[in-house]
């Protein structure tokens, strides 16, 4: 069957035309893909910041607040519920397992430009001082267990013990030479203890508060550990309140929205 050649060379035109605005239009999608990752990545770290800071409060973020009974617990349920609600969207939405570990980033890049900012800056604090914790060890162990398993219950599960322990030790590592003993006015403290008492602050002075006093030293005096291992319960209930939040306040008005239109 004979094919007039003014109708290829009309085809031929027609397909340059559609790669010409195909590579146009995939142009203007990485373009906004990016803009909407990094003005995301603000919000989702200053949501994570907040919450942070909401429930862990100082014992996250002076050095010699970061002892061994608050610290462990209140912590890592604070890190996880933002998490834990950026994890359901994007597994949700496009099967990455990469929630937790984006929020992760995103809570390190708005925490550390923060403290370096309003207290390195403006009134003068050592940073390391007012070293932010971190999650992007933990979050890479919470998003592994996900795609591994498939399962939020298992992730909620495993994964946020997981995440707890890899947090403490991720963290420990920075905090571990600030516990070294050091001779003060005649006195044996910690480098985190003079510290907190060499720049004042507005909360109680550290030599009168007592931090650890608790029923906890009834277990062989092992707070650090106990409190870990309550931390990581803990921290599986914050798991499933950031679900209740991605569900509720992400996913369900989509849905909702979309099934109007």
């Amino acid at each position: 069957m004979a094919v007039d050649a003014g109708t290829l060379e009309e085809q031929k035109r027609l397909d340059k035309l559609r790669q010409l605005v195909g590579r146009q239009y995939k142009y203007i999608d990485r373009k906004w893909d990016a803009v909407f990752w990094i003005t995301a990545a603000f919000v989702v770290g200053a949501a994570a910041d907040i919450t942070k800071l909401l429930f862990a409060g100082d014992w996250d973020f002076w050095t010699d607040w970061k002892d061994r009974l608050w610290w462990p617990i209140l912590t890592p349920f604070a890190l996880i519920i933002i998490g834990s609600a950026l994890q359901y969207i994007q597994w949700l939405a496009w099967r990455f397992p990469t929630g937790m570990t984006y929020t992760a980033v995103c809570l390190w890049a708005v925490a550390t430009l923060g403290r370096w900012l309003q207290w390195g800056w403006f009134v003068h604090y050592p940073l390391n001082f007012v070293w932010p914790t971190t999650m992007v060890a933990a979050a890479i162990f919470a998003d592994w267990v996900l795609m591994k398993t498939k399962s939020f219950v298992l992730t909620g599960l495993i994964g946020a013990i997981a995440f707890t322990f890899a947090w403490w030790v991720s963290n420990y590592v920075s905090l571990a030479p600030y516990l070294q003993p050091a001779q003060w006015m005649d006195r044996v403290l910690t480098l985190s203890d003079i510290q907190g008492i060499s720049y004042v602050r507005s909360q109680t002075p550290e030599y009168l508060r007592i931090v650890e006093h608790g029923t906890l030293r009834s277990f062989l005096g092992e707070i650090q550990y106990v409190s870990l291992v309550f931390g990581a319960t803990v921290a599986v209930g914050g798991y499933w309140i950031g679900q209740a939040i991605g569900r509720g306040l992400a996913i369900w008005p989509i849905g909702r929205f979309m099934k109007k239109w």
